[in-house]
């Protein structure tokens, strides 16, 4: 199966789920992301730990999926969060990776449920919708060009697939999207580009991150926890990649609504 093939398909399942979650209520929107920070926390203890300590491996994750049922209580999160960190320097090996994509996984999860989702308020769908839509034309886009026209590497000894080609293809896309279905969300023009551009390039970013990440540990995929697909880094590292730079945009209150 083409890399197209499933990272559309990942996208339509993740576009489901967020639907589904959101249309029955908060609670079932935090389950579905305990269920993703288990796993995510999951894949990087596997990668950075001993496999003869599977306790070790397991609790850590266990202990961070109850970390969304905190976004509401910023003091009482960022205590578990701390924790969750503190964990992470007991174990020698590669803690400092570790504790970077611990607390990167952590950040984007709090502004995806507080400043996205606004699930502390009254739960949003807008938003989401927006943000993973930009997120996956933005994906498919660079991966389609990317293949047809890509030739000037970008980082090649980070992620050899990348190429300038492929980032104006997903800016391209993104827009393309952006026009059909979201054009005057905000009140400049090209301001509303200008977010847009941003939430791109942040997804690529994220993408450019989990794979320097893979290649520090040598790893192809994140995991083999979605059959077909490798692992939930890599259906995610762009999803979280933009949910920073649009919670970016958010934070600073350009006249996004």
């Amino acid at each position: 199966m083409s890399n197209l093939i499933v990272r559309f398909i990942s996208s339509v399942i993740i576009l489901a789920f967020t639907f589904l979650a959101f249309n029955i209520g908060s609670h079932l929107v935090l389950i579905f992301c305990s269920l993703i920070i288990f796993l995510l926390f999951l894949e990087v203890n596997l990668a950075t730990l001993d496999f003869s300590k599977k306790i070790n491996i397991s609790i850590l994750p266990l202990f961070s999926a109850i970390t969304p049922f905190f976004t509401n209580d910023g003091t009482l999160f960022l205590v578990v969060s701390l924790i969750i960190l503190f964990i992470d320097i007991i174990y020698e090996n590669r803690k400092y990776l570790r504790m970077f994509v611990h607390s990167y996984v952590l950040i984007s999860m709090y502004l995806f449920l507080e400043l996205i989702c606004e699930i502390s308020e009254t739960l949003n769908l807008d938003k989401p919708l927006f943000l993973l839509l930009m997120v996956i034309s933005s994906d498919i886009g660079g991966y389609i060009i990317g293949k047809l026209f890509g030739n000037i590497k970008i980082f090649p000894n980070i992620s050899p697939n990348k190429t300038i080609e492929g980032t104006v293809g997903s800016i391209f896309f993104t827009l393309i999207i952006w026009i059909i279905f979201f054009k005057g969300f905000a009140s400049n023009f090209i301001i509303e580009i200008i977010y847009v551009v941003i939430i791109s390039l942040c997804a690529q970013l994220g993408d450019l991150v989990v794979s320097f990440g893979k290649r520090r540990l040598s790893l192809k995929d994140s995991s083999f926890f979605i059959p077909g697909h490798g692992g939930v880094f890599d259906r995610m590292d762009s999803i979280i990649g933009g949910i920073l730079g649009y919670s970016l945009i958010l934070y600073i209150d350009f006249g996004l609504n």
